[in-house]
């Protein structure tokens, strides 16, 4: 009985360091992730998805992180360390609303950004609450 409650005990606490190693960890992405968003001296911020970028065809990773527009870029902040999606304000071509982006389709709408940079155009679908809100902010 003795044996068993120490093998009990060690679970536990395996378990507990476990809990409290994650916490740490998730607390510093969050941090790291409120800095690099800060750093943007954002107008507007929300939590989004990047559904995909054009150009990243052959990478395409969707993630969750900020939609953040401030004087100068529009930029998705992935929550986890990754490329940031930077678009030049005035680079910006139009802002729209679709379900379909690059041949996968949602059930919600998207807003698609498209822009042109160096005269190589591009675009990028962000699953946000208010999509029609933000297609008006960037038109």
């Amino acid at each position: 009985m003795g044996t068993l409650l120490a093998v009990l005990a060690l679970v536990a606490g395996l378990v507990l360091l476990l809990v409290v190693v994650g916490l740490v960890r998730l607390a510093l992405v969050r941090r790291g992730h409120r800095r690099r968003v800060a750093g943007y001296a954002p107008e507007v911020v929300e939590q989004a998805g990047l559904f995909a970028v054009a150009s990243d065809r052959q990478t395409q990773v969707r993630g969750i992180g900020s939609l953040l527009l401030g004087r100068e870029h529009l930029a998705f902040v992935p929550l986890v360390a990754g490329r940031d999606v930077e678009v030049p304000r005035d680079a910006i071509t139009s802002a729209t609303l679709s379900r379909t982006f690059l041949g996968r389709s949602t059930g919600a709408d998207l807003l698609v950004v498209t822009w042109s940079l160096d005269g190589l155009a591009d675009a990028a679908a962000f699953q946000v609450s208010d999509p029609a809100g933000w297609r008006d902010r960037l038109s």
